[in-house]
């Protein structure tokens, strides 16, 4: 079993490790087979941050499709190409009642259907929210400062500095990830009927 990843930074592969080891034993056919996971660096053509939920699963499935091709381009292929993508998603973007969320999404194919799944969504407070949207500020560089401000380690997950450490950004990706393969671990409901 090959699960090629869209993505080579070592906390989306992990993500993608962790959800494969929670589904494999529900995986109909044979039982749970060893995965190879393959990462490659993969272009979505979006905004640095994406801001909208469009956005967010455009970049994931993007990223998903775009490694299809680049992998078919190389005479290779996997049984699952994995997209994600991490971003803000703005609600009443503009005005007094702008809520922004951090989200990760995940889309999985097998390179004819696929699935989209979020891993929730965290409450960004207005002083981080307004620098990176209004202004354009890198949200690294704002939660850096914002770390420093509250003598916190500087280059913290943003996951993981918005909620003291109870979740982070890998957990965010595996609860997408789970999400995502749903149509896969569980095809009787997402056939379609008469199929």
């Amino acid at each position: 079993m090959k699960i090629a990843i869209g993505s080579a930074l070592p906390l989306e592969v992990e993500a993608v490790k962790e959800a494969w080891k929670i589904l494999a034993p529900g995986m109909p056919g044979d039982g749970p087979e060893r995965a190879d996971f393959l990462a490659y660096r993969v272009a979505a053509e979006l905004p640095p941050l994406p801001l909208s939920v469009r956005d967010l699963m455009n970049g994931a499935q993007a990223r998903a499709e775009n490694l299809v091709l680049q992998l078919k381009r190389e005479r290779a292929e996997a049984e699952f190409y994995v997209g994600l993508q991490a971003g803000f998603h703005l609600v009443d973007s503009e005005g007094p009642r702008r809520v922004g969320f951090l989200e990760s999404w995940a889309y999985v194919t097998d390179g004819y259907r696929g699935g989209f799944g979020h891993g929730g969504g965290l409450q960004i407070p207005h002083h981080i929210l307004g620098p990176v949207v209004d202004r354009g500020v890198d949200l690294g560089i704002v939660l850096d400062r914002l770390a420093g401000d509250l003598d916190l380690a500087t280059g913290q997950d943003p996951w993981g500095l918005l909620s003291r450490n109870t979740l982070s950004a890998r957990h965010s990706f595996v609860l997408a990830l789970l999400s995502a393969f749903s149509p896969f671990y569980n095809p009787d409901v997402y056939r379609r009927p008469n199929e």
